[in-house]
Order: C-alpha cells, then structure tokens, then sequence
C-alpha cells in the first residue's frame, strides 16, 4: 500500500497493538501563569502524545480518577468502520467512564497523518483534556527533513469549564464566553495585571513559551492542531512561507501560504524550509477577531535556527495579514486532494441547517436540524439500536437512513456570524 491506496477502501492490518495507560484527575496547573484547577492525563498538559503506524492498533485503558464526573474520549477523524462503540461519545457510543473506573478502548488506525483524542464529556475539553494523535504513513518520497510533530493552538479560559457552561446557558446570555488566553503546546505569557480586581488566584506574568529548534536550511514538517473550546486560529511563521500537504487526514497537492486558518478540531500539515538570515523568529496564532472572542488573542512560540540564545526573544516582524473576516477556512479552490475519489450516487440526500435560537427561559440553543440536540448518558443510542429499539426521543436527533448505503448531506450555516 501507498500514497495513492483508497484509505477510504482499502487499510492495512498490521497486527502491532500500540498500549497506552491513561489516568484522568484533577490537577492545578499554569500554563499562561494564572493557576487553574483543571483535567490532566497522567499529570500532563496538553496530554501524551499517541504514535501509531498505519494499520495499527491502537489500545488505551482509561482510568477515571475524577471523584464526580464521568469520562469519555473521543479519537477525532477515526472512522471506526466496523467498531463505532469505540468513538467516545457518551449517549451515543457508550455510557461514560464512571469515577474510579477504568475502560479499554481499542480501534484500527485505519486513516494517518495528524488527529487528536479529547473528552466528549461536557465540556470537558475546555479544561485541558485534550492530546495529540500522529498515525504515521506512507512515504514514498523525502520531501522533508525534520518531524518537528505536533503544534498545538488552543483558546484557554481562567475558569473552571463547568462555569463556562453555566454562563454559557444562563437565561439572557448570547451564548458565548470570551477567552482569557491564546496557547501554543499549551504555553504562552499573561499578563497578571490584567486580572480583575480583587482577584487572588496566584499569577505569574512570565510563565514561558513553547520554543522549537530548526536547522539552517532543512525542510521542517509541523502538524498544526486546533483544540481550542471556541476559537478559530490563524498561525503564521515570520519571514517564513509555508507549504501545505494535508488537511485533516487528507495529503493535498502542495501550496504555500504565509497564513493557515484552523477552525475548531481542524489539523493541517505544513513544510517550512529554514532559509531564515535571522538566527530566531516568532511563531504566531492568532484568535480571529471577527468569529471568536478573546481577552487575549495572540499566542506566540520561538523558533530558533542551530545554536542560537533561546535566552533571547526574536525580533522578527509579522506579515501584513488582515483578518478577512468571513469565519471561514482559507480558500478552499486550492486545496486538491493527492488522490481523487469518486463519489458513489447518493442513495438518500439529507438536508441540514445550523444556527441558534432564544427558549422560552431565555437561553440560547443551537440547532442542528431543527434541534438542540441532548442526549441520555445512561441510554446510548447505539446500544439501544443494537438491543433493537429503532424508535428514540426527538431531542436525540436520530437520523434513520434506512437502507442506504450512500447519504449525502448538504449542511447550510444560518448562524449569524459566518
């Protein structure tokens, strides 16, 4: 198998198992330097890298040390085909991991390239239970030097996530919090004077950056990962111009760009060439403006070429990139896959609009279909189809397909930023 193996179709059974040993707990961290109660993997933060070979398999006991809350974890992009109970989503896939109880998951890593896991339990998510996922594949060709891995961009909030989402649902509300912070590898600067008065949560304004070597005149890859609760990121390298490859576990022809947009959950894969005259650069993420709303928007890394200072910051200039404001993903005409697929002729065609509209109590809800999706965590749909019961509530948005084997569904944003 190749690069132009229908990964869609066809994916190797390499018959390696790949173990990881997960513990969910609390745990109190700076990441920015303002401390937070939050939920760490193992003690860490963003959480341990998971590597697997195409057409592995890749198995994680999860132990749930929380004292009152369940668990769940999601292996975002992961078809699943043939083991859709291993997903991670509770009320649909499985029940959640409860308290003190571990769970065994266990799937194909049927597509490669750069992903991510992250709890699918409330809101987790926005407390830092979040990790990167590389699943390495084919390589016909040497087209870069050095795996710099993952590089993650992610919003971060001063708040424990379960007030974000009593404010987020509170009667009157637009449905939205504003982010406190901007980070990448789950680093960046605050400044402490900035925190509200009368706040006194220890915060340190020098917390630290990420800081990444390159070597002068090597080919660099960088897997780009947006975990982010709410933001839209915009990521640039002064001085540097960037080749895309892939996006979301699909490899495109090559294009450069200065900027790459990444919405929520979105990856993609980028070349940089270290043709630098400078000896550091400034590595930027920016939370767009216009679709998402941060106290403190712009996060910034260190590059650093051989063996210069990392004790001095760069001073490097930013490109002149002017937010477009659309809330959009960059052009997507120049982004052609390396393969094409045909599509098959749609069996059943389903019809979806996204947006958002005030309750009877005043709080805003988002829509899918028509409905504000809520699940029961105790009754997985999929559990209760398997048991066959075909008939679930409305709120659960069930979609039957009945017997077709090709859907095709066209979803329209009506929200009113777009």
């Amino acid at each position: 198998m190749n690069s132009q193996t229908n990964y869609y179709q066809d994916q190797p059974n390499t018959g390696v198992i790949r173990r990881y040993d997960f513990t969910v707990s609390r745990g109190t961290i700076a990441p920015d330097g303002y401390e937070l109660s939050t939920i760490l993997v193992n003690g860490q933060f963003p959480a341990p890298l998971i590597e697997a070979n195409w057409g592995d398999t890749i198995q994680v006991t999860v132990h749930n040390d929380l004292d009152d809350e369940g668990v769940s974890l999601h292996w975002h992009g992961i078809l699943q085909k043939g083991m859709p109970w291993e997903d991670g989503v509770p009320g649909v896939t499985q029940c959640p991991i409860p308290p003190k109880k571990s769970f065994t998951y266990q799937f194909l890593a049927d597509l490669y390239g750069t992903s991510w896991y992250h709890s699918h339990y409330s809101a987790q998510v926005a407390a830092g239970l979040f990790g990167p996922l590389v699943i390495y594949g084919p390589r016909e060709k040497k087209d870069y030097d050095i795996d710099i891995g993952p590089v993650m961009l992610s919003d971060w909030y001063h708040k424990e996530y379960f007030d974000l989402v009593e404010e987020i649902m509170k009667p009157g509300g637009n449905g939205v919090v504003l982010s406190d912070s901007n980070l990448i590898n789950g680093k960046m600067n605050f400044n402490c004077s900035s925190v509200a008065p009368g706040d006194k949560t220890p915060c340190k304004s020098n917390a630290g950056i990420s800081k990444f070597r390159f070597k002068r005149g090597k080919v660099h890859r960088l897997r780009l990962i947006n975990p982010s609760a709410e933001a839209i990121q915009r990521f640039s390298i002064d001085g540097h111009t960037m080749k895309v490859i892939a996006n979301d576990f699909v490899p495109v022809q090559p294009y450069d760009t200065n900027v790459v947009t990444l919405g929520v959950g979105q990856r993609t894969d980028v070349l940089v060439r270290a043709n630098g005259k400078l000896d550091s650069y400034w590595m930027r993420s920016n939370i767009s403006a216009i679709c998402s709303l941060g106290r403190a928007p712009a996060a910034l890394a260190a590059i650093y070429y051989d063996n210069a200072n990392q004790k001095k910051a760069p001073k490097s200039q930013a490109w002149d990139i002017p937010d477009p404001g659309t809330c959009a993903n960059d052009d997507l005409s120049i982004t052609k896959p390396v393969m094409k697929l045909p599509l098959p002729p749609a069996d059943k065609t389903i019809e979806l609009d996204i947006s958002s509209f005030k309750n009877a109590s005043n709080v805003t809800l988002w829509t899918l279909g028509g409905v504000a999706a809520r699940t029961n965590y105790n009754s997985p749909t999929l559990l209760l189809s398997k048991l066959g019961n075909h008939t679930f509530e409305p709120e659960w948005n069930v979609i039957n397909t009945g017997k077709a084997k090709s859907v095709r569904v066209v979803v329209n944003n009506k929200t009113p930023v777009a």
